[in-house]
């Protein structure tokens, strides 16, 4: 039967269950945890915030507390701190800059965020535009922090953690909000998913039977914890097994073979475009060395039988699909392409007028669930953007796909304005307001452009202002100062006249059409 829990309260299932067997290492130092372990530590961060908002050091009235970190286990011990005295983590992608940043925090009028000396630069520079922020608490640096920031409460992570280490019982259900996670922003800015308890706790479950994971699986994530992937598809159904993660800050191409042998890995997810790049790699000892048994990718354009035998594993056909807004929907078979729906989903694919498609016709995939919670409930402070993608009693998904008599359902393409970077979803919106941010810059759209490596890379059109005299290079400098490194273009082409719709807006079908 699906568990009913909050995901605090699971963490204190789970530590009881497996004790002290590892469930947290870091690569590539190997620092280890074990379940009795992170559970400590989570117990006494969830202590010592609660004790610091009763003596009036810390502040979280809306509710909000921010997290902007890399990967590591104070990011994880605050996580799962939240979650046990009904905070709501509010998700930041580490990697954002300039006005999107600020969004984020601001949105959700965040009074504390956690962050680390490597984001002190990117605080700094929207200090000024950050009103409800009162807090800051860090993993190092405290007294650096002091000096850019006077105007803030600096509090070290290490300070604010309790003697004590008992298990707080949450009073939350499991239907409320543990988390806003942002979308790519698609078709404009990013927009704040509040997600529950139960929309994690289920996309975990229904990782477990398709992956076979069991506890005596070691599951190896790169990837940023701000995502759905590491923290719902890797991490949490490994810890309700009694397994292990290797997690580590960001992907290497160098060190991944060498460290799946390390630390005995037997599972992974290739997000964006990891599998070609490991495929398109010169052969090393490790990769044929390695205890990894299965994994998936999405997506998948290195032919599976070709992957399967240089690397000796099982690459599970790409028949999954899911969305930060939409939950863990599809679920893909272990040796077929098409994917399972989920029962407490309903999936049909419809035309622009919203009408029911026969089988195996592409259409747009709309979606709505039989169970309270595993779907997004909205976007926080969106009410109109809530509006737009839920008509007609269905979610639109923006994405078109079919499904066929069997009621399997294969993914086709993406209709959405969106950008698919080194596995990030990049919003176009974001990578032209970063760059109108320039004085110089009168116009700015952004397209994707097949990469030498699938995906896509971006390409940005710039019109000048009269007497700027900016060269391409100008111009992708500063994108580098005001936006996350996958955002920045990789091709910049300054135009005479921005074509335009009857609308007035840039015609990107013609901005393609001179990118071929």
């Amino acid at each position: 039967m699906p568990l009913r829990i909050t995901l605090g309260q699971l963490l204190h299932d789970c530590a009881a269950r497996f004790g002290e067997r590892p469930c947290i290492t870091m690569a590539p130092s190997g620092e280890t945890l074990s379940y009795a372990g992170l559970e400590s530590l989570v117990n006494r961060a969830a202590h010592g915030f609660r004790d610091g908002i009763a003596g009036g050091r810390l502040n979280a009235g809306s509710g909000h507390v921010a997290v902007m970190l890399e990967n590591g286990i104070p990011y994880l011990a605050m996580s799962y701190a939240l979650k046990k005295i009904d905070l709501v983590e509010v998700s930041i992608n580490r990697a954002f800059r300039g006005p999107a940043l600020g969004r984020m925090i601001n949105l959700t009028s965040c009074e504390t965020l956690l962050s680390s000396p490597a984001h002190f630069d990117a605080l700094a520079d929207i200090s000024g535009d950050l009103p409800h922020l009162r807090v800051l608490i860090v993993t190092a640096g405290a007294e650096d922090a002091a000096a850019r920031f006077p105007h803030l409460e600096i509090i070290s992570f290490d300070s604010l953690l309790a003697n004590r280490d008992d298990h707080i019982v949450s009073a939350a259900a499991d239907t409320d909000t543990a988390v806003v996670m942002f979308t790519s922003g698609t078709t404009g800015v990013s927009k704040g998913c509040l997600l529950s308890h139960r929309y994690a706790v289920r996309t975990a479950e229904n990782m477990i039977g398709p992956f076979r994971i069991t506890a005596d699986d070691v599951a190896y994530t790169p990837y940023p914890l701000s995502h759905i992937g590491p923290a719902f598809y890797d991490i949490l159904p490994t810890l309700m097994t009694g397994g292990r993660v290797v997690l580590r800050d960001g992907f290497s191409l160098s060190n991944f073979w060498p460290e799946l042998v390390r630390f005995g890995v037997t599972w992974f997810m290739c997000l964006g475009s990891v599998q070609q790049l490991l495929y398109a790699a010169p052969p090393c000892p490790e990769e044929r060395l390695h205890k990894v048994t299965r994994c998936w990718s999405t997506p998948a354009p290195v032919p599976k039988a070709d992957f399967d035998r240089r690397f000796g594993l099982h690459l599970i056909p790409g028949g999954g699909y899911g969305s930060t807004d939409a939950g863990w929907v599809v679920v893909p078979q272990w040796d077929h392409p098409g994917g399972i729906v989920l029962p407490h989903y309903e999936v049909a694919i419809v035309d622009e007028n919203d009408d029911l498609l026969p089988p195996g016709e592409d259409g747009e995939m709309v979606i709505r669930p039989r169970e309270p919670g595993v779907m997004a409930d909205g976007y926080f402070g969106m009410p109109e953007k809530t509006l737009e993608t839920r008509r007609n009693l269905w979610f639109h998904t923006g994405d078109i796909g079919s499904l066929d008599e069997d009621g399997l359902f294969y993914f086709r393409c993406r209709m959405a304005e969106r950008i698919r970077v080194r596995g990030e979803m990049v919003s176009g919106f974001e990578v032209e307001e970063g760059a109108l941010s320039h004085q110089g810059i009168e116009d700015a759209a952004a397209i994707g452009v097949p990469a030498a490596l699938g995906e896509e890379d971006i390409r940005l059109f710039v019109t000048l202002k009269p007497g700027a005299g900016l060269t391409e290079e100008d111009i992708r400098a500063h994108c580098r100062s005001v936006m996350a490194k996958f955002m920045v273009p990789a091709i910049v082409t300054i135009l005479e006249e921005m074509p335009r719709t009857v609308t007035g807006k840039p015609e990107k079908g013609k901005l393609a059409a001179l990118s071929v």
